[in-house]
């Protein structure tokens, strides 16, 4: 709370005779109102107000912030002009002292009419507006709508209302500064007057008195209720945005007893829902809020499976009766709209916490409509120690804002956080930092590529941001999509640049910057001269940044994606332990030489039946090669691991496309540039149409004792050992293993003997087919980096 506003909360009844003093001096003359002691009990034309009124005139009155007429009434039913308006909130938000800003000037108000410096003051702090062509219009009336927006400014909840406006950009110009002002309780509870009409001079009143004893935890409530992690517009199908769109548009209406139109001049929390779902949707509803809770014939849906759009209904004394009081629409990101008597109309509030989460009952699916298909976004985290782990998730947006959230991952354990439950529609990297031990992080990511991809990808983190990268793959020729995306999670912005190293030794740069705390994503076939051609990127940049590349593709008919980290050194050896040609399955390696000489490799293939080949790879300086393991003699029905020893350091990775038992996709994945007696990997996943393998490839001439730990949510672990043969790779299918066959499982793998790990997947996501791989990583880290992420279509 600021210091301004928070002195005048806390000291206002001890400034009373200062300010009475004041706005004696510094009355509008100019206006209709007469001096400022004139107090409520002078004015005939009050006594059949209703009370609240009366007592708010008083109020007003005694405080100077307005007047009565020059005839001794107060008008209280007539419009408040917009130079009384201005004149009583720059008296109750303590402005009258400020020196007018020689800035603002108004075509028909001239400096020296003593009306204007209120007026001045007003727009000064944004308590009015000035028109567009310059004037003030003094005489005219104020409408509603402005008369809560500028009390908002001068409470300082600017924040709040610029981000409930977010909530639905399409709905009033209003939408935002009715919202908190409703929440913040400021309008008068049985008013009959919409947004855009005329504002009467007792309702004024009572707003003013309300502003100026506004109790601080209201002021809390919005200031936490309103930010834009809960104010992201949903994401939705055209049948649900008509149903939040026409609710949105009844933002501010009064809350009228018995309404359920227009033609009421309001409406009552089922009467709401019933002029949504019924009047304009065309759904059977009934109208009482019980009914409607208790309707069978629309699904009743839990809080955690609550769609924006659905109905929600309230238990009136929850543990006491089962009879539900009160209605309203989800909106998502934990708020819904409602028309409630105590908010004095229609507003948002929210149902996570306090009140409405306490007496929440259920809600109703009234339109079938499903959410539209999006990118889904987890982030898996493995805690194989000890202790308990506790970390926190940061996503980074492109322009800047970071969004933090905390979880807690027992121990032996793993926890899937879904960045989609917190961002809408988002394009996000990620920071996982391990605030108490450390875990082991990857990102899994299912979609609909432009509607017709459909799929997923995994990709570990990175534990250290580099000043360097290295992308083996890359292709935007034959029906393929190529994205870079760079992270740059430092306090500065970062100079980067993108060498795209072609066949033939060709290349090609792409010079960029990417801000602070933010990520950048380049389309690589958007780029004029690297259309329709094989690549692989070299990334340098003045401040250490993380990189990731995505591919979605249409490989022979296979429609799908994959995404890999880069690295950040380059190796004169790397060990793969997947690789398959047989059953549908077709597998390639991708290597890049960024050096300018040219570098003589050595592909090595080795397979599960013990078949062993070499053979010599060249590379052109500053090129990329391809290497298609199904034009191998003899090695086209095979399951490999692989291994690639160069004479000068390279970045080998390897694709795969497949027919999986139906399932068509395609994966990729680096390859490690050591084998390691420790592997990790956090994702894994055994329940549905998910299947899962661990491959495990032992380059040594002797046996591997190998012990494979799969870690559960539940801080269970099951521990399983193998014996790896000589110069081969074994196939784990987690599935298969008694007490894993429907579980969220991470691993861990130790050896006596350095050894290679990845996992394989193949799955049915939603109705979308796909596979994944990633290599495993040697341990955990306290700190893991994602530049890749999305939760929008």
């Amino acid at each position: 709370m600021s210091e301004r506003r928070g002195t005048r909360m806390r000291a206002h009844a001890l400034k009373l005779a200062a300010t009475i003093i004041a706005a004696a001096l510094l009355i509008c003359p100019a206006t209709l109102m007469t001096a400022p002691r004139a107090l409520a009990t002078s004015f005939p034309d009050i006594a059949n107000q209703p009370a609240d009124i009366q007592q708010a005139i008083e109020y007003v009155t005694s405080k100077g912030y307005m007047n009565g007429g020059a005839d001794g009434n107060f008008h209280p039913t007539d419009p408040v002009n917009r130079i009384d308006y201005a004149c009583a909130l720059v008296k109750l938000f303590k402005d009258v002292g400020e020196a007018p800003d020689p800035a603002i000037t108004f075509t028909d108000l001239p400096a020296s009419d003593s009306n204007f410096r209120f007026a001045n003051i007003a727009v000064k702090h944004g308590y009015v507006t000035r028109f567009a062509d310059g004037s003030f219009k003094p005489h005219d009336p104020q409408v509603a709508f402005s008369a809560l927006a500028g009390l908002n400014a001068g409470l300082e909840v600017g924040g709040p209302v610029k981000y409930a406006r977010g909530i639905w950009p399409g709905g009033p110009e209003y939408l935002g500064a009715s919202i908190v002002a409703h929440d913040l309780h400021l309008k008068y509870r049985d008013t009959r007057i919409w947004p855009t009409a005329a504002y009467p001079r007792g309702e004024m009143a009572f707003n003013l008195q309300k502003a100026d004893e506004v109790e601080s935890w209201r002021v809390d409530y919005v200031n936490e209720t309103f930010d834009w992690v809960h104010c992201q517009q949903a994401l939705v199908g055209p049948i649900r945005e008509k149903a939040l769109s026409t609710a949105f548009s009844k933002i501010g209406y009064p809350y009228v007893w018995g309404g359920e139109s227009d033609a009421e001049g309001g409406y009552d929390c089922s009467g709401l829902v019933y002029y949504v779902f019924h009047t304009v949707l065309g759904h059977p509803m009934m109208r009482v809020a019980d009914d409607q809770a208790k309707d069978g014939r629309y699904q009743t849906v839990t809080r955690e499976n609550l769609l924006p759009g659905d109905s929600i209904f309230f238990y009136k004394d929850p543990g006491q009766s089962d009879y539900c009081g009160h209605a309203g629409m989800y909106i998502g990101c934990g708020l819904f709209v409602h028309s409630t008597g105590g908010n004095a109309g229609v507003s948002v509030d929210c149902l996570s916490s306090g009140y409405y989460a306490e007496h929440f009952a259920c809600g109703k699916r009234v339109t079938l409509e499903p959410p539209p298909e999006s990118f889904d976004t987890f982030m898996l985290l493995a805690n194989p120690g000890e202790e308990t782990a506790r970390a926190r998730v940061t996503y980074a947006l492109s322009d800047g804002r970071r969004i933090p959230l905390d979880v807690t991952v027992k121990p032996h354990s793993r926890k899937t956080v879904k960045m989609d439950d917190t961002l809408v529609s988002q394009e996000a990297s990620t920071t996982v930092e391990a605030i108490e031990g450390k875990v082991v992080a990857e990102r899994s990511m299912y979609f609909r590529y432009l509607n017709k991809y459909p799929g997923g990808h995994v990709s570990a983190g990175a534990t250290v941001p580099s000043l360097n990268w290295c992308l083996a793959e890359g292709c935007t020729a034959y029906g393929f999509d190529t994205y870079i995306l760079v992270q740059n999670p430092g306090a500065e912005p970062a100079q980067v640049t993108l060498t795209f190293l072609k066949p033939g030794g060709k290349t090609q740069q792409l010079v960029f910057e990417a801000a602070p705390f933010s990520r950048r994503t380049v389309l690589v076939d958007s780029l004029e001269g690297m259309a329709e051609t094989e690549f692989s990127t070299c990334v340098e940049a003045t401040k250490p940044v993380v990189v990731e590349r995505s591919m979605y593709f249409d490989y022979h008919g296979i429609k799908e994606g994959h995404n890999s980290g880069g690295v950040t050194s380059l190796s004169s050896e790397w060990y793969f332990a997947e690789g398959y040609t047989g059953g549908g399955f077709d597998t390639y390696f991708l290597l890049a030489n960024p050096s300018d000489a040219t570098t003589h490799a050595t592909m090595t293939l080795q397979s599960d039946d013990g078949l062993k080949e070499e053979f010599p790879v060249n590379l052109e300086p500053r090129s990329r090669k391809t290497i298609v393991v199904d034009n191998v003699k003899g090695w086209e029905q095979k399951a490999f691991s692989a291994k690639v020893r160069a004479d000068n350091p390279i970045a080998a990775e390897r694709a795969m496309y497949f027919n999986y038992n139906g399932i068509t996709g395609g994966h990729d994945a680096f390859g490690a540039a050591a084998p390691a007696k420790n592997w990790f990997l956090a994702e894994g996943y055994t329940a549905g149409d998910f299947d899962t393998y661990i491959l495990i490839a032992n380059p040594n001439k002797d046996t591997a004792s190998v012990t494979v730990g799969f870690l559960l949510d539940s801080g269970q672990s099951v521990d399983k050992t193998y014996k790896v043969a000589p110069e081969s790779r074994y196939t784990i299918s987690v599935d298969k293993i008694k007490g894993l066959e429907a579980r969220e499982v991470s691993t861990s793998v130790s050896s006596n003997l350095p050894i290679v790990a990845e996992r394989s997947m193949y799955f049915q996501y939603m109705g979308k087919p796909g596979g994944s791989c990633a290599g495993g990583v040697t341990g955990p880290a306290p700190r893991w980096y994602f530049a890749e992420g999305y939760t929008g279509r």
